[in-house]
Formats: structure tokens, sequence, C-alpha cells
């Protein structure tokens, strides 16, 4: 049974450079997918060197005790060398899982960046309308503007009228011989429609300017 072990144990120990060496290739591998491959390829080999130094335990088991005590030290060598490996392995395999899924993560917020989401649709959305409101209360704010200027073009003609009626009354009432009193009633009539005039036209630009304060906050 010694030539047995001793042919297992360069078994394991060909078996633990392999790891090495796929290990290196692991490390080095171009993508997620080419390396999930191969860290299957090293678990599985590690796997093997489990089970080979298990056996070299019942191997060690079964040495004269003469010769137990060194080749013990010989397995636990070998032994500490595949846990060592078992490690390095895990460490390895979740740096590069770390790596890959940030990179993945990058990717993916790079390919949506530039892509419009619902919110920004509803946002585009939101301000169409609100841009068509300010258009239509502007339009709505100049239809009242041009109507208070008709009124008061109105009113500036009503003034003149009554100009040049209080004129010809002057002039019919001298030529009719009216009485001062009777023409200053007349003129005090007049005077009465001037001042309502005159409210009127501080009425229509009170409430275009209290419209307008309103309308623009």
């Amino acid at each position: 049974f010694q030539r047995a072990m001793e042919r297992l144990y360069q078994e394991t120990h060909v078996l633990l450079q392999q790891v090495h060496f796929a290990m290196s290739r692991f490390e080095h591998a171009k993508d997620e997918s080419d390396g999930q491959t191969l860290s299957r390829a090293v678990y599985d080999q590690l796997k093997s060197l489990d089970e080979h130094t298990a056996r070299l335990d019942l191997y060690v088991n079964k040495e004269p005790p003469a010769r137990r005590h060194t080749v013990r030290m010989k397995v636990d060598g070998i032994k500490s060398e595949v846990q060592q490996a078992n490690l390095a392995m895990n460490a390895l395999h979740s740096r590069l899982t770390t790596k890959w899924r940030a990179a993945a993560e990058r990717d993916e917020l790079m390919s949506t960046r530039f892509r419009p989401n619902e919110t920004s649709l509803m946002m585009e959305d939101h301000e169409l309308q609100m841009n068509h409101r300010l258009t239509s209360s502007n339009r709505h704010v100049d239809d009242l503007i041009s109507q208070g200027q008709s009124v008061l073009d109105s009113l500036h003609s009503q003034h003149a009228n009554l100009r040049g009626i209080k004129g010809r009354f002057r002039d019919v009432g001298a030529r009719l011989g009216l009485s001062n009193t009777t023409m200053s009633m007349i003129e005090r009539r007049v005077k009465e429609d001037y001042m309502i005039l005159g409210v009127g036209c501080i009425v229509v630009l009170i409430f275009m300017y209290a419209f307008y304060r309103f309308w623009h906050g």
C-alpha cells in the first residue's frame, strides 16, 4: 500500500499544480461567462483534491509507527497547500464576482441614462400642458386689455360728445333766451355726467390692474 500511497501523493501534487494554473486562468477571464466556466472547473479540481487528501489520511493510519510521524508530516504539508488553495480560490471568486457585478450595474446605468423613461415623458407632457395654458391665458389677457381699450375709447368719445353738447346747449340757450337758473341746471347735469364718466374710467382701470396682478401672481 506504500506504493499506492506514494502514487496518490504524486497525483495529488500534480493536481494541486493544475489548480494553481486554472486559478490563474480564472483570474484573467475575459468576461463573467468565461469566468463562471473556469471557476466551476477549479472547484471540481479542489473537490478532487479534498478526496485525495482524505484517502492519504487513511493511508497514514496504516503506516507502521516508525514511519507514521514522517508520513504524517508529509501529508499534512500537502493538505495545508490544498487548504490554502481553497481559501485563495474563494477570495478570488468573491473579488471577481464583485467586479463583474459592478461592471454590469455600470453598463445598465449607462444604457438607461439616455433612454427616456415614463417619468420624463410625464414631465414633458405636463410642461406642454402648462405651456398651452399659459399661451391661452396670455391670449385671454390680451383680449381683456383690448376690450378695456375699447371701453376707454368709448368713454373718451362720450366725453368729447358731452363737451360738444355742452357748447351747443349754451348756444341754443343764448338763442332761446333761457334763464341763468335753467342753464345752471343743465351745466350741473353735465358735470354729473362728467363725474360718472370719470368714475367709470377709474373703475375700469382698477379692475384691469387688479386682474393683471392676480393673473400674474
